[in-house]
């Protein structure tokens, strides 16, 4: 018998169509590619078998299911990018509004709406009373303190601005007191010291203030002495 009688004759396994994968004659599907085995024809599976084997030893091996290996990791990346290319389309479909503007995550500004312009309406103007003519009131005259009169009976203090004899005449010391009154001191009057018994008579005393007492007097004594430095506090009984 020869060499090439004895290799024909050698009985050959039975292999997967696609992938050249080492099958069972029961099996219905390979279980490397997953490809359904054609059993509906018991021969055509064998004869695919022998033809691959026949023609291509070497495709019984390690290559087909290599390539197979190579289809479906390429298959596999390729849905994997589609599947991430949804994903980001999705993500940037998603908007935040806020305002009159609506911004999208893909950097994109939209155009915000037209202002609708409003017209303003003029009113108008509503007829305005005249005021009334304002009257000038007339303006107040500050009148002059009054002579101030020592009361009655009263004993107490004062500030004693000058003394002048009553042969001057009572209009003198009248006119002192009031000097007194146009220099800044309020409450001026004049005494005749012939009915006060702590005076030495025969004098008009020009004063300011009614204390009762010496302590109150001398609080006003630096006031007086301003207009009247010989000003000095005195004692008035009647």
């Amino acid at each position: 018998m020869s060499e090439s009688e004895t290799h024909v004759e050698e009985p050959v396994g039975l292999a997967c169509p696609r992938c050249g994968a080492a099958v069972e004659r029961t099996q219905e599907y390979c279980l490397d590619c997953g490809l359904r085995l054609p059993h509906d024809d018991p021969g055509a599976f064998e004869r695919a078998s022998l033809g691959l084997a026949e023609r291509h030893p070497w495709t019984s091996g390690w290559l087909l299911p290599a390539l197979f290996g190579l289809v479906v990791a390429v298959l596999g990346t390729a849905v994997a990018i589609a599947i991430s290319n949804t994903g980001e389309t999705e993500a940037a479909i998603s908007t935040a509004t806020g305002g009159s503007l609506t911004v999208t995550e893909t950097g994109e500004t939209l155009t915000p709406p037209e202002p609708t312009l409003t017209t303003p309406t003029t009113t108008a103007p509503s007829a305005t009373t005249a005021p009334p003519p304002a009257t000038t009131a007339p303006p107040a005259t500050t009148a002059p303190p009054a002579t101030l009169s020592w009361p009655q009976d009263r004993r107490g203090w004062t500030i004693v601005l000058l003394s002048l004899p009553q042969n001057a005449g009572r209009a003198a010391a009248d006119e002192r007191a009031a000097e007194a009154r146009r220099r800044g001191l309020r409450s001026v009057g004049v005494l005749d010291s012939s009915r006060f018994a702590s005076l030495h008579p025969g004098y008009f005393v020009v004063f300011t203030g009614v204390f009762d007492s010496q302590a109150e007097a001398a609080s006003a004594l630096q006031r007086a002495r301003a207009a009247f430095p010989t000003a000095y506090q005195r004692e008035i009984v009647p």
